[in-house]
């Protein structure tokens, strides 16, 4: 009991963590939208990513205690059911709106005269709502087979625990975790590495020209972009840490083994976590406020 509240403890201290920069960035751009009235493409996607970064944490705060402790409810496995789709929407969710991230600074920073691009930076906003719209659809699709696949062993002493796949599910079972891990990690993967080594290129090749016509106003500009290179580049390494050992885990859960599940929600969380520590470094307009609210002066 006293290991299961230490780990339980540690995970909230994570968890807690996580919640207050998800937090800080919402109401930085929060303030920003009442301010304008309106909010950049990209603060409108990092805004949606905060938001369900924040949602899955309320989530896993339950799920945890829950987990820890062992505690059942009257009709358990159709509130387990509908947990576990939440806990499956809003983490994939988070992931398409990174890789969505990742393609409109793409297409913000790199300079071509492509006419896909040129018509996509004339229309970012219609972009950004399908892009919402997609995800939004997406995930809800690939998370309701959850609730048909997820049961509870009713003889057991550690009944919240002991999650189990029926023997002619597990063919379906694999073939759905294996669906989830294509949308929800390989190919999101495919959009952020394609979109952030886009823009390390192009800042590569045009380096020299930058150099060679410096004003105070283009050095700023370059710095912002390397700044935002960098801060993709962290996010991607973060996300392939977590989805690397999700992919490992749900490979595992398929035949059946659903103790790994804890493995999955850390995963999770640090995701989540971590992901506003890079957004608020790497971001000018984050960083700055924030240095404003604990520094007294812009960084």
């Amino acid at each position: 009991q006293n290991v299961s509240r230490f780990k339980l403890f540690s995970t909230m201290i994570i968890i807690g963590f996580g919640c207050l920069g998800n937090s800080f960035i919402v109401l930085v751009f929060l303030v920003e939208y009442r301010r304008g009235r309106t909010l950049q493409a990209y603060e409108l996607i990092v805004t949606l990513l905060a938001t369900c970064s924040i949602v899955n944490e309320l989530l896993h705060v339950i799920w945890f205690t829950i987990y820890f402790f062992n505690l059942c409810f009257y009709n358990g496995e159709t509130f387990f059911k509908w947990f576990s789709l939440l806990q499956t929407f809003f983490p994939k969710a988070a992931t398409w709106l990174t890789a969505w991230l990742c393609c409109i600074y793409c297409v913000k920073i790199i300079k071509v005269n492509w006419r896909f691009f040129m018509r996509l930076k004339q229309r970012i906003s219609l972009a950004v709502k399908c892009m919402i719209i997609v995800t939004a659809v997406l995930c809800s699709l690939l998370a309701m087979p959850v609730l048909f696949m997820v049961h509870l062993k009713g003889n057991s002493s550690n009944n919240c625990r002991e999650l189990y796949i029926q023997d002619d599910e597990k063919e379906l079972s694999f073939l759905f975790t294996s669906m989830l891990s294509l949308f929800t990690s390989l190919l999101p993967l495919v959009f952020m590495l394609v979109s952030s080594l886009g823009i390390v290129i192009f800042l590569c090749r045009h380096s020299k020209n930058m150099d060679k016509n410096v004003t105070p106003s283009s050095t700023s500009r370059n710095e912002a972009h390397t700044s935002v290179a960098i801060m993709l580049l962290c996010l991607i390494a973060l996300f392939i840490v977590c989805a690397g050992t999700v992919l490992f885990v749900n490979l595992n859960i398929a035949p059946g083994r659903f103790d790994l599940l804890v493995v999955i929600s850390l995963s999770n969380i640090i995701y989540s976590s971590g992901s506003p520590v890079i957004l608020i470094v790497g971001m000018v307009k984050l960083r700055n406020t924030f240095a404003k609210l604990f520094c007294q002066k812009p960084i």
